[in-house]
């Protein structure tokens, strides 16, 4: 399958959006993931393939990759794909972290680029005008977050959406806990650099979260000096 650059846009720092329209017509559950494949000139170690949470909504039709533009050679392969060129889309969208069929309360917590699945499911959710029933716990290492604006906006148009921004500090169960007391008690989906969410998760669970009511989706390549 083929994706077609459609447009490219800087969000914030050296986050980046990239918009794709594929040449088949693809459907996908908000919070979904595909593996995409930029052949190019002496691959780092990393190679030439990566997963991505598509970050758009599926109502919008295109497919959206939003990641920080670092200094791997696939990410400069990425950033050098022109308007109209296509990458290959190698698989079709996969993944189990999505929004749940669950009586229990929900709490997001993201850290940095962690936020795309939520921004996905949300956006949906929004437009379909389903309600916002859930708590977002957004971590940066500073205030200039992608997708703030729109977090904002939907928190103010329905007040079962709560947000809640964490700045230059790292989250914890302690923090979590003043802001939600009863979060052991709660479905918590985990969100973010790969070291951060399996120390923060084991820490919850040793916090007492039942690890049944814990999902965790982890972003490789991250740390908590770069998310």
């Amino acid at each position: 399958m083929k994706l077609k650059l459609i447009n490219k846009e800087n969000l914030t720092d050296n986050i980046w959006a990239f918009r794709f329209e594929p040449d088949e017509k693809q459907s996908w559950i908000p919070g979904q993931f595909i593996r995409v494949e930029i052949p190019h000139e002496q691959p780092d170690e990393e190679g030439a393939k990566r997963w991505f949470t598509v970050s758009s909504a599926p109502y919008e039709g295109l497919m959206q990759i939003t990641t920080r533009v670092t200094g791997t050679t696939f990410k400069r392969a990425l950033a050098a794909v022109p308007v109209g060129a296509e990458i290959d889309m190698l698989e079709a969208p996969d993944g189990d972290f999505v929004w749940p069929d669950s009586e229990l309360p929900l709490i997001f917590i993201a850290g940095g680029i962690g936020a795309t699945p939520f921004y996905s499911m949300l956006k949906q959710r929004f437009h379909d005008h389903q309600p916002l029933g859930v708590m977002l716990v957004y971590g940066g290492r500073t205030a200039d977050l992608p997708f703030r604006a729109e977090f904002d906006q939907w928190a103010a148009a329905d007040p079962r959406f709560k947000i809640h921004y964490v700045i230059g500090e790292p989250l914890t169960p302690a923090g979590l806990t003043a802001l939600e007391p009863k979060l052991n008690d709660s479905l918590v989906y985990l969100s973010g650099p790969e070291p951060m969410v399996e120390s923060l998760g084991d820490q919850l669970k040793a916090s007492g979260l039942p690890e049944a009511q814990l999902r965790q989706d982890f972003f490789p390549n991250y740390t908590e000096a770069n998310y």
